[in-house]
């Protein structure tokens, strides 16, 4: 199966943000991608990576609730 590999335009749109918050974070290596020939290119499957990491850290950061007091 080959790997679909997306440009700026569709890389934003996949994840919801602009363009230029795109521009933004792969620049600042926040989001895995490649420059070619002066241009941006993403991996989907490295995308999906991100935010399934992102995912589980969330879930590791988060407190655990309390336990409910019984009244006695």
């Amino acid at each position: 199966m080959a790997k679909e590999i997306l440009d700026v335009a569709a890389a934003a749109k996949y994840l919801r943000i602009t363009r230029a918050t795109l521009y933004k974070l792969a620049k600042e290596k926040k989001v895995p991608g490649l420059k070619i020939g002066g241009q941006w290119r993403f991996s989907k499957d490295r995308l999906d990576e991100l935010f399934q990491e992102g995912f589980r850290q969330e879930r590791s950061r988060s407190p655990e609730p309390e336990p409910q007091k019984t009244k006695v």
